[in-house]
């Protein structure tokens, strides 16, 4: 016999008994004890929350296939206009008596509170799943009073409770229990007050500069009445470590020495007491620092060049400050001129939002001082010299300069000092671009203009210049080429591949000629500097027909083909040439 619910308003049946195993179908009937609906009310079978069928009949029946252990819940509802109406209900346990089990010992058992007015909530781990209904009691004793909160439970890991508000004078136990039909555990007890398991809400704070000082604030917080034990951390939000300050009482901190123009993270937590209970989450707040005067001094050298017999073109060129140095948006930059050949000198000013300057002067020794400005103030002034006794002849260039690639987007320059000068060298400078001027070193394959000069009493050199790159791929495209007729021959010039193709430098470029009935052999080009290159290829036969194409190469390897053409030197006195374009793969097959 199947099993029955025999209900008020109407009876629900399955085809098995109320125990089956997994993987068996079973069959659901609900039937309405009257007619005392409208035509427009249906009736339907739930699983769970999961409408399975329905019918605007007087009876509905629906097949199921139990999959899982444990208990399968099944209801049937009357569906009108105006909602549902529960009518009954059937529950199918699947599995046999065998599998179902004891429940285990409640493990881990744990309680906490959010916030000093919330209510505290308890979890623990049951074990293993029972298959079997499980009912959880919460014992809750404060030592006078004892009290039970009850859950039923069964199929998921881990169990919890909401209690009723406590105190915080009480100290608590809790138990708790697992009870089914084939027996029952308890857990081992907790024991704890109030203010070992609240969490406080995480504070509210700010943060201000002291009269806009760069380097010192105050934090000001807020929390809950009873949460006044605190601890901040912060960093600038380019570091991983942290600052810590901890046992902080009260409702403000006054930090100090923090560096200008720099954006911190500051996070404030709290707890009721300082040797028990929970830290309240981290509260996070992020500020920028006001600028200060920049501090460091701009590393400056310059060119000169004669403009005739009384004046001079003076170059200047320095390095942006670091971040640390700046300690603001450097806003512009002042060079001072003074001649030293005069009695009384005067100095002249002149700004610039660049990081060189040029100017043309009359022919004199002169004492340049350049400065950062931000916001706050100047840099200390960078002083130079541009001594007219130092003669270009006198300024050879480093010797023996290399670029390697060492990977990582880096690369090695190196190089030799200069012969002997009369002049004595103070510093060298290394500049770098690619072919787009971008001087910063890009991850992808890039070739950069590499110069190293060297500094002679802070007057510029003579450079020398090396491709480099940190790394390298064959180029993604050929170069496109033109052809043009002279005697005996034909002159082939192209430009050079675009900088995002080339994918380092290259380092050669090789044509391929190839006539009828015969092999391609390459006719070898090196590279050239220059944006326009060329070959000039002799010895063609005339009347005969040639395909012609070229590829370039990196020292990773060869790229692909460029574009190709089909070649015939016309016979006849005066040179001329048929040029037929095609692609390559249809030239080709046209010369076989």
């Amino acid at each position: 016999h199947g099993a029955a619910e025999l209900c008020d308003k109407g009876n629900m049946t399955a085809n098995t008994s109320s125990h089956v195993q997994p993987g068996s179908s079973i069959t659901l009937s609900c039937q309405l004890k009257a007619q005392q609906y409208s035509k427009q009310c249906r009736i339907a079978i739930f699983f769970n929350s999961s409408e399975r069928n329905s019918s605007y009949s007087s009876s509905v029946s629906t097949r199921f296939l139990v999959h899982t252990y444990g208990k399968h819940m099944f209801t049937c509802k009357i569906l009108c206009e105006y909602g549902k109406k529960l009518i009954c209900g059937i529950d199918i346990e699947s599995g046999s008596k065998e599998v179902f089990i004891i429940p285990y010992e409640p493990r881990n058992v744990s309680c906490i509170q959010q916030g000093t007015d919330g209510h505290p909530i308890c979890t623990w781990d049951k074990g293993r799943l029972t298959y079997i209904n499980t009912t959880y009691v919460v014992q809750l004793s404060n030592g006078t009073d004892v009290f039970y909160v009850s859950k039923e439970s069964l199929d998921t890991r881990f169990g919890s409770l909401a209690l009723s508000k406590l105190n915080f004078d009480s100290t608590y136990t809790i138990v708790v229990a697992a009870f089914n039909e084939l027996g029952s555990a308890f857990s081992q007890p907790l024991v704890f007050m109030l203010i070992d398991i609240v969490k406080p809400h995480p504070p509210k704070f700010s943060v201000e500069f002291e009269h806009s000082s760069a380097t010192n604030c105050t934090l000001s917080w807020y929390a809950e009445a009873q949460a006044q034990h605190c601890r901040l951390r912060y960093r600038p939000l380019t570091r991983h470590s942290w600052s810590m300050v901890e046992n902080l009482n009260g409702e403000k901190c006054r930090l100090h020495g923090l560096e200008p123009y720099t954006t911190y993270e500051f996070q404030l937590s709290c707890k009721i007491h300082p040797k028990q209970g929970l830290w309240s989450n981290w509260s996070t707040y992020q500020n920028q620092t006001p600028e200060a005067v920049p501090t460091g001094i701009l590393d400056v050298w310059y060119r000169q060049q004669d403009v005739g017999s009384q004046q001079q073109n003076i170059s200047l060129f320095w390095k942006a400050l670091s971040k640390s140095e700046a300690r603001g948006r450097i806003l512009q930059y002042a060079m001072t001129f003074e001649a030293l050949d005069q009695q009384s000198p005067v100095a002249e000013t002149h700004l610039t939002t660049q990081t060189s300057y040029a100017r043309v002067m009359p022919r004199a020794n002169y004492k340049i001082t350049v400065t950062a400005e931000n916001s706050r103030g100047r840099s200390p002034p960078a002083s130079i010299v541009a001594d007219l006794a130092i003669k270009g002849k006198d300024l050879p260039p480093p010797q023996e300069v290399s670029a390697i690639a060492m990977g990582n987007s880096s690369i090695l320059i190196s190089w030799k000092p200069p012969i002997s000068s009369t002049a004595s060298i103070n510093g060298y400078v290394v500049e770098w671009a690619d072919t787009e001027r971008n001087a910063r070193l890009e991850p992808h394959p890039v070739c950069y203009q590499i110069s190293v000069l060297a500094l002679y009493q802070d007057r510029a050199g003579q450079a020398v210049s090396v491709k480099g790159y940190s790394s390298a791929k064959a180029p993604s495209a050929g170069p496109q080429m033109l052809t043009t007729p002279h005697a005996n021959g034909i002159l082939v010039s192209w430009e050079a591949i675009p900088a995002h193709q080339q994918r380092g430098c290259v380092t050669g470029y090789h044509i391929y000629l190839q006539k009828r009935d015969s092999q391609p052999f390459p006719l070898s080009c090196p590279y050239s500097v220059t944006a326009q290159h060329s070959l000039y290829i002799t010895d063609l036969q005339p009347g005969e027909h040639y395909v012609l194409w070229m590829t370039a190469s990196t020292a990773a390897g060869e790229g692909p083909w460029g574009n190709s053409e089909l070649i015939c030197l016309e016979t006849g006195n005066a040179p001329s040439l048929a040029v037929f374009k095609a692609g390559l793969d249809r030239a080709l097959d046209g010369m076989v």
